[in-house]
């Protein structure tokens, strides 16, 4: 084997090397928050109206941290490191019937979108769940003594008619991730869970944050939970 051959091989085996893309905290939020809407949605399909506010509970910490995650964690998790405007986002749609663009080290600029929209979506359900008033007012959300008895069933409502679109957004993500790895051949869920892709030619490895800052903003949002928990009656 020649020196060029070599190197070719060299080269080959170094473009597809793994590459790390997703932390501990992103991969563990994104399954917990699989988890906890799969829990809400059973509980109030089935009216387990007290499980129901604790799931709630548990997704409201999970999006609080990743919207604390969005602004100082790893590099991939930073909203100011893959949310982009109009205009890349046009161009990255331009290009969806590629089979063979390559992958994006992190979120690309469509499925950036899905991820503010899916987190938004997310966060406005629970808050509308927290003002939310019962029938018989037994399981009414912790800060439903903020609204009157109409408000707070107008909310609920509300609560119910934005978690049907969350589902269907999340159904819209599912047939995404279907595609990517039908017809562009790009596996979206194996490197969110074992954190690492292979490696295109010029990717920069993921800046990882560190632990104790995540610890940091779990207290943080441990704390806020709680008060919203007892409706800010101290």
């Amino acid at each position: 084997m020649t020196s060029s051959e070599l190197s070719r091989m060299e080269s080959t085996l170094a473009d597809t090397t793994d590459l790390g893309v997703w932390d501990l905290p992103v991969r563990g939020m994104h399954w917990l928050l699989v988890i906890g809407i799969g829990v809400c949605w059973w509980t109030g399909l089935h009216n387990e109206l007290e499980y129901h506010l604790y799931s709630g509970y548990a997704i409201l910490w999970i999006v609080l941290m990743r919207l604390y995650w969005g602004l100082v964690g790893s590099s991939t998790a930073r909203f100011a490191n893959f949310v982009r405007g109009p205009k890349a986002i046009l161009d990255y749609a331009s290009t969806l019937h590629w089979r063979d663009t390559p992958h994006t080290h992190g979120h690309n600029a469509l499925g950036a979108v899905s991820i503010v929209l899916m987190v938004g979506l997310v966060l406005a359900v629970v808050i509308l769940g927290l003002f939310a008033v019962d029938v018989d007012g037994l399981y009414s959300g912790p800060l439903s003594s903020y609204v009157t008895f109409r408000q707070g069933r107008h909310l609920a409502h509300l609560h119910y008619y934005w978690f049907t679109i969350l589902l269907w957004v999340i159904a819209l993500h599912l047939a995404a991730v279907i595609f990517y790895f039908i017809y562009k051949r790009q596996n979206l869920v194996t490197p969110m869970i074992s954190g690492k892709r292979p490696s295109n030619a010029g990717d920069a490895e993921m800046k990882i944050a560190p632990l104790w800052r995540f610890a940091v903003g779990g207290v943080i949002a441990t704390a806020l939970v709680w008060a919203v928990s007892i409706g800010f009656n101290f």
